[in-house]
């Protein structure tokens, strides 16, 4: 391995650094998308109990033990229960919009490397081409194949190096990327069933079943 890297040239030091911080983003999102999952309709429940029982003390506390984006949502929405409707959906959307932004952190920089590890792979191609130009230039006679095998490993190297960085990091981005879209929908699904239970006194089993009525108008 180490000399793979020493014969594809100074390119592979950038390269590495990409892989690494690749590596480290995917890593910790998987980690803050497994350490922030919760149910959704638990937590409609736990809140539509306490109502029932006209406990919205019990209600806070319920939703405090809730974690994640959903935990969230849903300490926001009972902390405003007491204001008027569009009040609490807008305190509860601006909350939402801050834990889509926690969700897509540090994404930026898995786009960036997937776009830069292929251009810095033809860098070191080219870099690699000038070099083996240079052999022939100074010994022009002298055309043996160890003159310019350093040039065409280095060319060779570092564009397979950015190319399966590049790939094995777009790969990952799409799968988080999907489940974020999937988190992303569930908070907007949470969000306007919460403020229902809240305001209107809508139950859980109400509004699955109003969403269930819909997916058949539908069809």
């Amino acid at each position: 391995m180490v000399d793979v890297l020493v014969k594809g040239g100074p390119v592979m030091i950038p390269l590495v650094i990409c892989s690494v911080v690749a590596l480290a983003v995917v890593f910790e999102r998987i980690l803050y998308l497994l350490r922030t999952n919760q149910d959704p309709n638990r937590a409609l429940r736990l809140i539509a109990l306490a109502i029932e029982r006209d406990r919205m003390v019990d209600a806070v506390a319920a939703v405090h033990k809730i974690k994640g984006q959903i935990g969230t949502l849903a300490a926001t929405a009972v902390a405003t229960a007491n204001r008027p409707r569009e009040q609490v959906e807008t305190e509860v959307r601006t909350v939402g919009e801050y834990e889509v932004f926690l969700l897509e952190k540090r994404l930026p920089t898995l786009e960036m490397i997937i776009t830069i590890a292929p251009l810095l792979g033809l860098l070191g191609t080219v870099l690699g081409l000038i070099k083996n130009f240079n052999v022939l230039a100074a010994s022009p006679q002298l055309l043996e194949a160890g003159a310019l095998s350093a040039g065409i490993a280095e060319a060779l190297i570092t564009t397979a190096a950015g190319l399966s960085i590049a790939v094995g990091a777009y790969i990952l981005y799409v799968f988080i990327t999907g489940v974020i879209d999937k988190r992303i929908r569930e908070m907007n699904e949470f969000a306007t069933n919460v403020v229902k239970l809240l305001m209107e006194g809508v139950q859980p089993y109400e509004l699955s079943l109003s969403k269930d009525r819909t997916e058949k108008a539908s069809n």
